[in-house]
């Protein structure tokens, strides 16, 4: 069984992490978001075959037109973050006083689908909250969630933003406080954490989605750094 490489870089002003996933079929990027010119330079020699982008936010998705335009690479996102890309209040480009919009999306995300690529996949899990498309990547193989801005070390993604969901943040808070403990957590911003971390705060949040209590979901973008 091939196993494939993690490598991670922080980019732009929110320092979001952009991860390369490699292995004999070639390079899945997550989450390219900032400086682009930095970011062909990391992937010097790389064959890019695939981006997927977590949710529709500006600091998760402003590299992506370049490294297409480089790589000729397929991309992908939520199903109900694709109109998001396209619209720069959603993304909350127009806050950053930017005119950027992802040029294509070529393959709509739903619940369940997996991502391919060389002897590898990655299975979707849709948790809304943060936006209403946010998604994780769970490797089964790698032990390893890609939980973009849904979960951090020690903090959730605010739902405070355009089309964010305070009862679909609890809901998926309950959907990840059940995965396996043993999987390690590559956040969208900040260190990396373990779910075996996080679920005492999963579950509190979930409050009443798993008869517990009620913790207020008034984290502040940042929190994790």
């Amino acid at each position: 069984m091939t196993v494939f490489t993690i490598d991670r870089i922080a980019v732009g002003a929110w320092r979001a992490v952009c991860y390369a996933l490699t292995n004999t079929g070639g390079t899945l990027l997550i989450d390219p978001g900032a400086q682009p010119d930095l970011l062909l330079r990391w992937l010097a020699g790389a064959r890019v075959i695939g981006i997927v982008l977590t949710h529709c936010h500006c600091d998760h998705i402003g590299a992506v037109n370049e490294l297409v335009d480089a790589h000729g690479c397929w991309v992908a996102c939520g199903a109900d973050d694709v109109d998001g890309v396209a619209d720069v209040h959603r993304s909350g480009f127009d806050e950053e006083g930017v005119d950027y919009t992802v040029d294509r999306i070529d393959r709509p995300l739903g619940e369940g689908d997996v991502v391919a690529w060389g002897e590898d996949s990655l299975r979707v899990l849709h948790t809304p909250g943060h936006t209403p498309g946010s998604i994780c990547l769970l490797s089964e193989s790698q032990r390893t969630l890609f939980s973009g801005d849904t979960l951090f070390a020690g903090a959730v993604g605010s739902t405070a933003f355009v089309m964010g969901d305070t009862a679909d943040m609890r809901r998926s808070c309950a959907r990840l406080s059940q995965l396996r403990t043993d999987l390690a957590v590559l956040p969208g911003h900040g260190r990396p954490t373990t779910l075996a971390q996080e679920r005492p705060m999963l579950r509190s949040i979930a409050g009443p989605q798993l008869g517990g209590g009620d913790q207020a979901l008034n984290w502040r973008e940042g929190s994790w750094w």
